[in-house]
């Protein structure tokens, strides 16, 4: 039988055709199953129908994969009846066993049917293609029956460009839809400014954010113009300016009430450092959450539609306040940093006098090694003392009692080695003293000696 030509142009396989398609499956089915003569003859008097059957399955999957060919998988596979495909596979004659068969038959000179393998091939594929799924799991078939129904419906073009571009990247023929997508995009960019603003103009949040996120899925393909994403960008600085002014005033609330409690404590005492550290924190964070907040202000004041949204939030009047609020807890702390930063710069100069303190020479008894100690660490001495005094004589206060505590001890401490030195002297002079006394006694008593053994002779 041939494919009729009313049915379609190119022409489609009909209910009709499938049905008598799966009759004579069923008989070639038994004629193989029979075998013998009797199956054999069977076979030759069903050839020729098989024959045309298979010859009309070729053309019919070359229908599919024409249409496939141009990106309509979906018509590709509907354009026959209903069972078009599992019909045209139970006509092929390749199965176990049928070569015997063939060659049988080839003996009597009857032709035998022949699928076109690529051409079947290539229908199959188009199965294979609809099931190909995206990362959200969504299968080709899927998003191309969307397509249609967006098509039918006359449906949203941002929709339809979204269902396009997840078709197009997971079609293995997806370059075919480029030619549909460009046009759409650019009616749908020059649209979407309008909707944009008339969304603002209602203070729509819902529909900006979902304009603004259409708008930044288009922005890789250079069709936005720069006062669409102007005003995008704005939409999405004044989403951010109330957690912003939310997140600043929690923080200034905080500062302030660290300066509150810092004032009922004892100055200089462990609490009030402690509650400095916490407050230098919260001035952090509120001069963070400031600069962001500014800058959102900025960004969103850069569309002129949404200036006007910006000014009737009150928010620069706002911001003027919270500075306000915490200009006396901001000098507060910096007078405590620059306290912390004279105490530790006091420590240091302590900790040094302190260390040459320590390495004072041991008050030994070896008078030329005491000296040789003494005259080193007094040199060094002078030196540590000039420099401390000439650093704290820098600094805008007076010096702490621990600082001059460490002087007066210094001082000391050299003069206590210094009377130790002229202790080990004034003993060498004493042993030198009785040395030559004694000598000279020694000596007395030689010469008187001397003059006694001169006399008895």
């Amino acid at each position: 039988m041939a494919l009729s030509p009313l049915t379609g142009n190119p022409p489609a396989v009909t209910h009709e055709q499938i049905e008598a398609w799966s009759k004579l499956a069923d008989d070639v089915s038994a004629a193989l199953t029979m075998g013998g003569q009797q199956g054999l003859d069977l076979l030759v008097a069903i050839m020729a129908e098989w024959c045309e059957a298979v010859d009309d399955v070729n053309t019919a999957r070359q229908i599919c994969a024409d249409l496939a060919a141009r990106g309509l998988r979906h018509e590709a596979i509907s354009w026959h009846a209903k069972g078009f495909f599992e019909a045209a596979d139970r006509l092929d004659p390749e199965r176990p066993g049928w070569a015997e068969w063939e060659d049988a038959l080839r003996e009597r000179d009857i032709v035998t049917p022949r699928i076109e393998p690529d051409i079947k091939e290539l229908a199959n594929r188009i199965h294979e293609d609809l099931e190909t799924t995206d990362i959200s799991g969504l299968t080709l078939g899927t998003h191309l029956a969307e397509l249609r129904r967006n098509m039918l419906l006359r449906g949203s073009l941002g929709e339809r460009l979204v269902i396009l571009e997840s078709i197009m990247g997971i079609d293995p023929g997806g370059n075919a839809w480029l030619e549909m997508i460009s046009p759409i995009r650019q009616k749908r960019m020059n649209a979407i400014e309008g909707e944009l603003k008339a969304a603002i103009a209602r203070k729509d949040v819902e529909a900006i954010a979902a304009l603004r996120r259409e708008v930044a899925s288009q922005e890789h393909t250079g069709q936005l113009h720069q006062g669409l994403l102007t005003l995008a960008n704005a939409t999405a600085q004044w989403e951010a300016i109330g957690d912003l002014r939310s997140g600043l005033s929690q923080a200034v609330a905080a500062l302030v009430g660290r300066f509150d409690e810092a004032r009922r404590q004892p100055s200089g005492s462990p609490a009030a450092m402690a509650i400095a550290e916490a407050a230098t924190r919260d001035r952090a964070r509120a001069a963070e959450l400031r600069a962001a907040l500014v800058e959102a202000v900025s960004g969103a004041t850069a569309a002129r539609e949404v200036a006007v949204i910006v000014k009737e939030s009150g928010v620069v009047e706002a911001l003027r306040q919270l500075d306000a609020a915490v200009r006396e807890p901001c000098t507060w702390l910096d007078t405590q940093r620059e306290e912390r930063k004279i105490r530790q710069y006091f420590g240091d100069i302590e900790a040094a006098l302190q260390r040459q303190i320590e390495a004072a020479p041991p008050m030994g008894s070896n008078l030329e090694a005491f000296r040789n100690n003494f005259r080193s660490w007094c040199r060094q001495a002078e030196e540590r003392l000039e420099k401390a005094r000439k650093d704290a004589s820098r600094l805008p206060v007076g010096l702490p009692e621990s600082t001059e505590t460490l002087f007066r001890r210094l001082g000391d401490t050299r003069r206590a080695l210094d009377s130790h030195q002229k202790k080990l002297e004034r003993g060498e002079k004493m042993v030198l003293a009785w040395f030559l006394g004694g000598l000279g006694i020694v000596v007395l008593v030689l010469i008187v000696s001397v003059m006694v053994a001169a006399l008895m002779r």
